[in-house]
């Protein structure tokens, strides 16, 4: 049934007049979300990724609401906040949903050539643990540890390292989403077909880079313009 639904997101950001200013940014983050395809008589349940305060911004829901009632939880593992709405006999071909936050985002430069900037990642003896181990999709042994070994050979920073399997990923891989397979974070799929979207991209430097000590985890965002006072991001 999940692969039946049909998913559309749409965000309208408007800046405050402190769009320019170098160490913060506030401004209003519309989230506009669409399940579509809906099978008739069946039970639907929907998840919704939920934008969260961390040290580098402070994020004030203004609303949230849709077809059916959201409620605000989290997943046990890692933390991340979502939205959970369920309805045990859909009768609706579509259901919609839109979540308005207030956020104030400070700049963050970890790596670059701004050296006063450049902070190396500090984590956790279970983060750390935790950023290493082998996934389902996401194996560190085999095939992936074969090519991080090749592509690092002759490196011992773990920067220069990460740096390699970096481009390797990005001159590798295509940006495809055509036929089957993609989409799915497999690293065995990436390796054999070199295409997909963005989770394939992720997924395949993480196994490498794991493979190879180099703690590493999936994180996703929004990126948001510098030059406009608003825009919108589709997709």
């Amino acid at each position: 049934m999940l692969r039946k639904l049909r998913v559309l997101s749409s965000l309208f950001l408007v800046f405050a007049p402190s769009l320019f200013a170098q160490d913060s940014r506030h401004f209003t983050f519309h989230y506009a979300f669409t399940v579509r395809n809906l099978p008739s008589g069946k039970k639907v349940r929907i998840w919704i990724p939920a934008a969260q305060s961390d040290t580098y911004q402070e994020v004030k829901i203004i609303s949230a609401q849709g077809d059916l009632p959201l409620k605000k939880t989290s997943e046990s593992r890692f933390g991340n906040q979502i939205y959970f709405a369920e309805t045990f006999e859909s009768t609706q071909p579509e259901l919609h949903f839109d979540v308005e936050y207030d956020v104030t985002r400070h700049e963050r430069i970890a790596l670059g050539p701004t050296v006063p900037h450049l902070v190396a990642a500090s984590l956790s003896s279970a983060e750390k643990q935790q950023d290493l181990q082998p996934d389902v999709l996401v194996p560190v042994t085999g095939l992936p540890a074969d090519l991080a070994a090749k592509v690092t050979q002759g490196l011992n920073q773990p920067l220069d390292k990460a740096r390699a399997i970096y481009d390797y990923v990005f001159t590798t891989m295509r940006y495809d989403k055509t036929g089957t397979g993609w989409g799915h974070g497999d690293v065995l799929y990436a390796c054999d077909a070199k295409k997909g979207n963005c989770t394939d991209f992720h997924s395949l430097f993480i196994a490498m880079a794991r493979s190879q000590g180099i703690p590493a985890r999936f994180e996703i965002g929004f990126p948001l313009p510098t030059d406009k006072h608003a825009a919108e991001i589709a997709g």
